[in-house]
């Protein structure tokens, strides 16, 4: 089992001058904040940071702070804007491995996130994930957990590939279907457009002539002809594929729904013709016409039904997917990515799970002014 992909943490306290420390110098804010903070309040450790920045608008450390508060919180995309600033303005060369170690845990939640969404957003996500990784190798090639971390992410990307050639081969046989459909649609809708125009046809010479064994037997026909209509019709129907909106699991597609429509109407214009009604069947096949067109239109434009998703295949096979919330990332050291991998694949399941919370403050490094919290590079 791989290693835990951990967010490195640096809490931080500013050095200054004798004789300048205040309650509300940045020094006692840092205090303050990094408090709050091992205290999992970070919204107050955010606002003791931002107030100290007011007299140390340069430093890398208290950037560093606000990005693992917003971590914390869940705020990612806050959270890297903050890393990206404490590399670029730090000089210590394990701050900014750091800073980079740590835009790579953003960059693989945004991952995380994205997978519902689109996966091939995903898995640009995870790519950058191990840009940032790689980075942070090159400042500190003794950096062992991004080096797995690395391999934690490959696994990622080896299940999203797999997800992605999934979808796109369902993509595939949904098209084939939609193109037998839409064929077969075409040919009901020339079909009840000959019923309509013999029904006419047929009005008209009744309106000349009397009933005639002749007539009789073009009208019966015309019936039967308008019933098998409507059986080819719910065949079709049965072939339209069920929706997968888990949102609304009940609600029908419009390909569903017109269809459903046009069989009405089909039947009540059989049932008319039966009656010799043939101004109502008239206008009953009119509307099964449009209903045939209307289905046709929905099913061009993507309204159907889509077949489920690759992540739905996916969870299928794994199981119920784990609750993620920003709550979870509760230990000061890192981030439990336990969830992430849940969600991505059994081969990367449990391989961010060996975090352990320590909440220990070191010791005050004269060179640099910051102080180390459970870090593990």
């Amino acid at each position: 089992m791989l290693k835990t992909a951990q967010l490195s943490v640096i809490i931080t306290s500013l050095l200054i001058p004798m004789g300048l420390v205040f309650a509300d110098s940045p020094a006692e804010l840092v205090r303050q904040g990094n408090a709050a903070y091992l205290a999992e309040k970070y919204d107050e450790a955010l606002a003791a940071y931002e107030e100290a920045s007011v007299e140390a608008p340069e430093s890398p450390h208290l950037y560093f702070n606000k990005g693992t508060a917003l971590y914390q919180k869940g705020d990612y995309a806050g959270a890297a804007r903050s890393f990206e600033k404490a590399a670029l303005k730090s000089r210590d060369l394990q701050i900014e491995a750091g800073s980079k170690f740590n835009l790579g845990n953003c960059a693989f939640r945004e991952a995380e996130r994205q997978q519902d969404g689109d996966l091939q957003k995903s898995l640009e996500s995870c790519k950058k994930s191990i840009q940032y990784y790689q980075e942070a190798l090159a400042l500190d090639p003794d950096f062992r957990t991004a080096s797995e971390n690395i391999e934690v992410v490959r696994l990622v990307m080896k299940t999203l590939l797999d997800a992605i050639n999934k979808q796109k081969e369902a993509q595939k046989q949904q098209q084939e279907a939609n193109q037998k459909i839409a064929e077969t649609l075409k040919e009901l809708i020339e079909k009840q457009n000959d019923a309509l125009n013999r029904n006419r046809q047929l009005e008209q010479e009744r309106s000349r002539m009397s009933a005639s064994p002749e007539l009789q037997g073009m009208t019966e026909e015309l019936i039967q002809d308008q019933k098998d209509l409507q059986t080819e019709t719910e065949d079709l129907a049965k072939d339209i594929p069920k929706p997968q909106n888990q949102k609304a699991p009940s609600q029908e597609s419009p390909v569903a729904t017109h269809l459903k429509n046009a069989v009405k109407e089909q039947q009540a214009a059989s049932g008319n013709l039966e009656q010799q009604n043939s101004t109502a069947a008239e206008k009953n096949q009119e509307k099964a016409v449009e209903e045939l067109k209307e289905t046709l239109s929905a099913l061009s434009s993507g309204q159907q039904c889509k077949p489920p998703d690759s992540q739905q295949q996916q969870k299928e096979g794994e199981g119920q997917k784990q609750q993620q919330s920003a709550s979870a990332d509760k230990q000061p050291e890192g981030n439990n990515d336990q969830e992430a991998t849940a969600q991505m694949g059994d081969d990367a399941r449990d391989i961010l799970d060996e975090e352990k919370e320590t909440k220990k403050q070191r010791r005050m490094q004269s060179a640099g002014g910051y102080r180390d919290v459970d870090k593990d590079w």
